[in-house]
């Protein structure tokens, strides 16, 4: 089930982005607007939407393999994932999700060093306490590289462009390929 076992979807993401915009706006000025939308290079922008959407494409191409427990239909549905929650929380994980967290972590807790930090660490940290029981412990490690290198490329993106855009745009390709790619793999299983 996971270290963390919250009885709802919903609540779990809510939680976790209130937390997010709690910190943010009750301890450090906002980041303004134009930086968050800035794009200065449109090849880098198409590069980093198809990196993000490799995410999903792997994610989906690996599932025989991930060790993903058999019932994991039932945990779905145990945390409110129903087929009638499913296209709300969707669009919500996909719209809203990769907003908060690259405003939270690329953002607010942004770092200009070319090297990797504690920050893309914790940010790959977060994800495995949510997967923890939902796949085999290897896959967990590799989880938890891929992602550090995620929030890694990310954030040098964000470093690069001077902006959020072409690091959320890219995070929105990578959440929508993943959940869709969750929902048709257990959709039918």
């Amino acid at each position: 089930m996971g270290l963390l076992v919250f009885h709802n979807a919903w609540v779990a993401i809510l939680t976790y982005h209130a937390g997010m915009a709690a910190v943010i706006f009750l301890s450090k000025p906002c980041i303004p607007f134009k930086q968050i939308i800035r794009v200065t290079n449109y090849k880098l922008l198409i590069l980093s939407i198809a990196f993000g959407a490799s995410g999903g494409v792997l994610l989906y191409l690996l599932w025989p393999m991930l060790s993903v427990p058999p019932d994991v239909n039932t945990y779905m549905r145990s945390i409110g994932l129903t087929t009638t929650v499913w296209p709300y929380f969707v669009a919500y994980y996909v719209l809203v999700n990769p907003v908060f967290e690259e405003y939270y972590w690329r953002g607010y807790l942004g770092s200009s060093m070319g090297r990797p930090v504690l920050n893309d660490f914790l940010f790959a940290g977060y994800h495995l306490i949510v997967l923890t029981g939902k796949m085999g412990e290897p896959w967990l490690v590799v989880v938890f590289l891929v992602l550090c290198g995620a929030a890694w490329y990310w954030r040098q993106i964000s470093r690069l462009t001077g902006g959020l855009l072409v690091a959320t745009l890219s995070h929105m390709a990578a959440d929508v390929t993943v959940i869709l790619s969750i929902y048709f793999l257990t959709a039918t299983a």
